[in-house]
């Protein structure tokens, strides 16, 4: 890492850029120096030789680990206050989250910088972060010659909420489940099988009608993982997006959690083995490849850290294709989704290159940390280690669902359920993945019988510049049937149908009707037009309506719900 020059020695135009960039140039100088980029690296090498040849790099043997340090932590928090007093209260908040991990746990900067952080939120209105970061504040260290003006800040943000301009804790409509629940799978509707397509694998199947608005998956996941340019944005454990909220790992200086449960979760199954190592995973990782380690290290946790038990478990004949619809996951551990995901067949005996590059540097990495060496000691463990993660790399990936930030970063998710929704450009439903929870909701009918898809990237009504699919699509808007799908977006639309658009559209941006209103009428319209599917002057446009207030209806709803926790414990 380079050393920023002190802060009081810059003018503000170099504090405004050296701001701007600080986490991207953090983050990029590690992946910099990353062995694997060199062009002395040939990919279709054995993994063998590619561990070689990471090992021998002294570039990534001589990398330190970045530490705890209050001069950083001050430094980061000056590009914070430039920042704050030019009311670019974002990149702000990225500076103090950042000063907040580098600070010592002991230092009067951590609590300095949730004091900070707490004045972002006030600026926001978002009382309730205020008053938790000012609990932080005073929790840890905040120098007493300072507290007056931080209690004026906690006073004035009590008296907002009582005089009611919390921005709600009420979510508004409710996005919860609006079908009958299956009773072995609570986060799923009743009425839904996993089937086997030709085409397509392993899906999710209809055995009864389900209608537009229905919600028919409520799932979360312990396995996410997320791009290092997101560690000072999301949960490194459910990937939340609460960055005015999030608390740092208490030994490294990369990794942040939205609640102590989160951290505490992380650590237990996946922080302790990569804390001692986590600037070197940072630097040789690439987008989300992490995930295939931690997946090990997932099942090593499941069997108390005993390398031998899971050996013998895991080097038996794979077991015939699973079916996790069979699982009774009201009363599921996580032993036994282990398993459950290790008896997946991987789609392809050999790994990429591109994964082989990620496999020889994980397991070089892993192993130069004491706890995990402390584990995997002997020859036959470290093969094990190494064959566990080429399998895990060719199996994984394609389990994991995918999602994209605005600005285009990647993170992912391996989920219980909703991996066996296959992609189509023109799916049933959207999937909105917000604070940790990942909800698929119908936008059309799905009739006894059909397969349910969502998509992985474009729509044939909402086109997303630059997306390219991961793989060859062979949904009914790509594949041969094409032609005859596309024929039907001109199809004739009922004369009443315009009618009854513009009264949806009056209805749809009046202020004054109840947000619970607008999402009947959408839903309503959609059930009384969907015949016309996929007509695209008519429905087109109204789906990209329809799936937008959606989205915005799950976001504005884990907000509220994490408005009223905070305000349960502080006000």
């Amino acid at each position: 890492i380079k050393t920023r020059t002190d802060c009081g020695n810059c003018c503000p135009h170099q504090l405004e850029i050296m701001g701007r960039d600080q986490e991207d140039s953090m983050i990029s100088d590690l992946l910099a120096k990353n062995p694997c980029r060199s062009g002395e690296l040939d990919l279709n090498w054995p993994v063998e030789r590619i561990i070689k040849y990471v090992a021998g790099s002294s570039q990534l043997a001589g990398l330190e680990e970045l530490c705890k340090s209050d001069l950083e932590a001050s430094k980061l928090r000056e590009f914070g206050n430039h920042f704050y007093r030019l009311r670019n209260l974002v990149e702000a908040t990225f500076c103090y989250n950042q000063a907040i991990c580098r600070a010592p746990p002991d230092s009067e900067q951590l609590g300095m910088g949730y004091a900070n952080r707490s004045a972002i939120c006030f600026e926001l209105g978002e009382y309730e972060m205020a008053l938790f970061n000012i609990q932080l504040a005073r929790k840890h260290n905040y120098p007493d010659k300072l507290m007056a003006k931080l209690l004026e800040r906690e006073r004035n943000c009590r008296q907002r909420i009582a005089d009611g301009h919390s921005k709600g804790t009420v979510p508004n409509p409710r996005m919860g489940f609006n079908v009958d629940i299956n009773p072995r799978i609570p986060f799923l509707a009743k009425g839904i099988a996993m089937g086997y397509d030709p085409k397509f694998g392993r899906g999710l199947v209809a055995e009864k009608d389900f209608n537009a608005g229905d919600l028919i998956l409520d799932e979360t996941s312990e396995l996410f993982v997320h791009e290092f340019s997101l560690c000072f944005q999301r949960c490194n454990q459910c990937s939340a997006s609460l960055y005015l909220i999030l608390i740092p790992c208490r030994t490294c200086v990369l990794l942040m959690y939205c609640s102590e449960k989160c951290r505490e979760l992380h650590w237990k199954l996946f922080h302790r083995f990569e804390c001692g190592v986590v600037t070197k995973l940072c630097c040789v990782s690439g987008t989300g490849d992490i995930i295939t380690p931690r997946f090990f290290f997932y099942g090593l946790t499941q069997f108390g850290d005993d390398l031998q038990a899971m050996m013998e478990y895991c080097e038996k004949e794979v077991s015939t294709q699973s079916n996790p619809l069979e699982l009774d996951f009201a009363n599921l551990d996580r032993m036994e989704w282990f398993r459950v995901l290790h008896n997946t067949h991987p789609r392809g005996l050999d790994s990429s290159p591109g994964g082989k590059r990620a496999v020889a540097s994980y397991f070089v990495v892993f192993l130069m940390n004491p706890v995990v060496k402390s584990i995997i000691r002997t020859e036959a463990h470290r093969q094990f280690f190494l064959r566990s993660l080429l399998r895990y790399s060719s199996m994984i990936h394609p389990l994991a669902t995918t999602f994209f930030t605005s600005d285009g970063r990647m993170f992912a998710a391996v989920l219980p359920i909703g991996s066996l929704l296959n992609h189509s450009c023109d799916p049933h439903g959207i999937q909105s993945l917000n604070y940790g929870r990942r909800k698929v909701i119908l936008v059309r009918p799905v009739r006894k019988g059909e397969q349910i898809f969502v998509s992985y990237g474009p729509i044939w009504w909402r086109h997303i510049p630059g997306a390219v699919l991961p793989f060859k699509c062979r949904c009914v808007v790509c594949d041969q049937p094409g032609r005859e799908w596309h024929s039907l977006k001109g199809r004739p639309i009922p004369l009443k149908a315009v009618k009854d658009m513009l009264v949806l559209k009056e209805i749809h941006e009046k202020a004054d009707v109840h947000p619970a209103t607008k999402l009947i009428a959408l839903q309503q319209f959609m059930k009384r037009y969907a015949h016309c599917h996929p007509n695209e002057a008519f429905l087109g446009s109204f789906l990209k309506v329809y799936c937008s207030f959606l989205e915005m209806s799950c976001e504005t709803e884990g907000q509220r719900l994490v408005r009223a926790r905070l305000q349960a414990e502080f006000v």
